[in-house]
């Protein structure tokens, strides 16, 4: 049997369609301006973004345990944190021990298809390591996410995230 190939979003390469995780390229408020605005007023990575030295956004997985599967489904998503924040995560960025550092207040910058509330919802950030994303934990109970964080999804919830990429 083969298995369904499809072209990543991101790198343009051809995946296992069953490898495919919901994935947010930027924080909403920078993917609705034009490419000219984001030039002149950003500065950004695949990473982090600064809009005019006052919004901070970093790119994160929200980490969602799939019952009875042993694994997690992770959706890529972007926080807003503050500046002190910002700086703080930039000094460690390349430290392998920053999963040490306390978790960081800040709000979810994306609103994550087929869930409520889930846009500047208040979340924690906790750094991991300095060849892996920082995680974020849903901290408001009344985005929908909260839940499926605590609780877990089912592997058909992880199918209908999955399905939004192709």
């Amino acid at each position: 049997m083969t298995q369904e190939l499809i072209k990543c979003p991101c790198c343009d390469k051809m995946v296992p369609a069953n490898d495919m995780e919901l994935s947010y390229r930027m924080p909403d408020a920078i993917a609705c301006m034009n490419q000219e605005d984001i030039d002149e007023q950003c500065k950004y990575t695949n990473d982090y973004v600064v809009c005019n030295d006052e919004y901070f956004y970093i790119r994160c997985i929200i980490s969602l345990p799939v019952k009875d599967s042993g694994r997690d489904y992770a959706i890529g998503a972007w926080a807003q944190v503050s500046s002190n924040s910002f700086n703080r995560i930039w000094e460690l960025w390349d430290e392998s021990d920053q999963s040490n550092e306390p978790r960081m207040g800040g709000l979810l910058a994306n609103n994550i298809h087929l869930n409520t509330n889930s846009e500047d919802s208040e979340v924690e950030v906790q750094l991991t390591g300095a060849t892996s994303r920082p995680l974020i934990s849903i901290k408001d109970p009344e985005c929908s996410l909260y839940k499926e964080q605590q609780c877990g999804i089912t592997i058909h919830r992880a199918s209908e995230y999955s399905d939004l990429c192709r």
